[in-house]
């Protein structure tokens, strides 16, 4: 699995923000041409390890280089899966209502067809960056209209930010102010010229522009407050059984138009009743991270893409469980677990074992603290005054993963832990436990990603995390002061090579001190109906845009 060259493209996209003053926004223009292959016979691939990893901007259903219709399609449907429900979906609620945020709301920037090397403007018409990479000056279309027919202003972001910033911190850690200079005219200025900037504020549909009017009315919490300007809009949602979209015929951005004109999520809860439903033809999407079901798809004709997602540690809470305050404890553990073998035996192999917690280039590597020695992990124990089944502590599962966690309980046990066990619960009540930390044991990727390095510090490590994880003042209060520092450091960097510096020494510190076991990287398998085309799957986010998509003439 190659990895990702992360410090170049930050640094390019920062240098061409940085060079140009009124940056040039892409257009359909600038969209690579790609045809299809004529003469070649296509290969159903006779298992899942004969599939190569899905590229950005490469269409997952395999129909890359047909042409897309004009307009929306009359009377064409398109039923996509999810096993939880979303309550509420207003942008700065739950990140799980990522794949509602991606379909409903719109920002200033887009990432095209998912390619964070393809940045491109949306709701801004343009925009400057100032030398020094502080102030970030957005100029507006003003075109642009919500759902509900009334206009956007630069006060409608202002409005949305406000609450944003309460709810979802993360995105404002760099940010130093941000005002309306005109009714469609943005300032942005940062505390220092951050070179992920980019990529999160200005351009995650999950931090999209709600109307300052139905939020002033309804209020934060309240889905009639979910008024966005993007392709399509909540018609209707019935609470554990779905949403509803509509294709909006008046969208403002023709490059972004949709063409299904009704596009419904699904709320099943149980896997393989979702993969039946694709089967018989009631579900057109789906996605899995099961070796067994995607074999099962494979083998059943169904269109197979394989996307590369995040790594998922498994984090110690040193605040739940007294052991798990002792760093020889915690590095004992580390020794007990052969990755590589869980991998053969849960996953065939498809999932890698990455050589970090943290993706990218500049992640700093394991030590030998994480090498496998199980005997060296029962020497630890005993020279830190603890006894295998001493070891008391529950790996939560979502049902996701549960197949991975008994495996490693197993591992465990047959090293003598024997009170180490695991519970599977529903992803809902998973996602309660993360968010109030009332866990022992969690794999969590806490939204990593190599454009937002930081994002796993802002959510996991600091005071009033949205989702912690890093449990580090439990067990070394002097150790995560000097993180907090180090954190301070990173977003006051100057240049882009201290930031990175910066970001290099923090994971490191975090990686020494051994919060997680290790963990693999997921590598997710989507599934679609053979009438859909135009699937761009953005890696690591798994964004899926539903305005790309459309059907196939029989």
């Amino acid at each position: 699995m190659k990895k990702k060259m992360v410090k170049r493209i930050l640094a390019c996209a920062l240098a061409a923000t940085m060079v140009v003053a009124m940056a040039g926004c892409g257009s359909s223009k600038d969209t690579k041409e790609t045809s299809a292959k004529s003469g070649e016979e296509s290969k159903k691939p006779a298992s899942v390890s004969d599939i190569e990893i899905n590229e950005a901007g490469v269409d997952a259903t395999g129909h890359e280089g047909e042409e897309a219709p004009e307009g929306v399609q009359e009377g064409t449907t398109y039923n996509h899966w999810t096993n939880y429900d979303i309550p509420i979906y207003t942008p700065w609620m739950d990140n799980r209502a990522a794949v509602l945020s991606y379909q409903i709301y719109d920002n200033l920037l887009v990432k095209w067809r998912g390619d964070v090397n393809d940045i491109r403007c949306n709701i801004a018409e343009s925009y400057e960056v100032s030398d020094d990479g502080l102030v970030w000056d957005f100029k507006l279309r003003d075109d642009v209209t919500f759902s509900d027919g009334s206009g956007l202003t630069a006060q409608d972001f202002i409005a949305t930010w406000d609450v944003m910033e309460t709810y979802q911190p993360r995105p404002f850690a760099s940010v130093e102010s941000y005002e309306a200079v005109s009714d469609y005219e943005l300032k942005i200025t940062l505390s220092a010229p951050n070179p992920t900037f980019i990529y999160e504020l200005p351009t995650q549909n999950i931090y999209g522009v709600v109307s300052h009017k139905a939020l002033e009315q309804y209020g934060p919490e309240d889905n009639r407050s979910a008024v966005g300007c993007g392709p399509y809009y909540v018609e209707s949602y019935t609470t554990g059984e779905k949403f509803v979209l509509k294709a909006r015929e008046d969208y403002w951005n023709k490059e972004r138009a949709p063409h299904i004109e009704t596009c419904e999520i699904d709320i099943i809860a149980d896997e393989n009743t979702a993969m039946m439903g694709l089967l018989n033809g009631e579900l057109d999407c789906m996605n899995t991270v099961d070796i067994e079901v995607m074999n099962n798809l494979l083998d059943n004709g169904i269109t197979l893409a394989l996307i590369e997602d995040r790594e998922n540690p498994f984090w110690l809470n040193c605040r739940t469980v007294d052991c798990l305050k002792d760093i020889k404890v915690r590095e004992a553990l580390c020794h007990m677990i052969d990755w590589d073998a869980l991998s053969e035996l849960v996953y065939d192999g498809l999932y890698p074992h990455p050589d970090s917690y943290f993706t990218g280039d500049e992640a700093p590597k394991y030590s030998e603290k994480y090498d496998y020695d199980p005997e060296l992990g029962l020497k630890m124990l005993d020279e830190a005054g603890y006894k295998p089944e001493d070891i008391d502590f529950t790996i939560l599962a979502d049902p996701d993963f549960t197949d991975l966690e008994v495996a490693l309980v197993s591992q465990f046990n047959e090293h003598g832990l024997t009170n180490i066990d695991t519970v599977t619960y529903d992803g809902a009540t998973c996602y309660g436990m993360l968010k109030s930390g009332t866990y022992d044991c969690f794999p969590v990727h806490n939204g990593y990603d190599p454009t937002s390095p930081l994002t796993p510090f802002t959510m996991g490590l600091l005071e009033g995390g949205t989702q912690p994880c890093m449990f580090l003042k439990d067990a070394d209060e002097a150790a995560y002061n000097e993180a907090v520092a180090i954190y301070d450091k990173v977003v006051s960097s100057t240049t882009t090579d201290e930031y990175f510096k910066n970001v290099t020494e923090l994971e490191n510190l975090v990686q020494e001190q051994c919060l997680a076991l290790g963990g693999l990287q997921v590598i997710r398998g989507y599934a679609f109906s053979d009438k859909i085309r135009g699937a761009y799957v953005s890696p690591v986010s798994a964004e899926i845009q539903f305005s790309d998509l459309w059907v196939a003439e029989d």
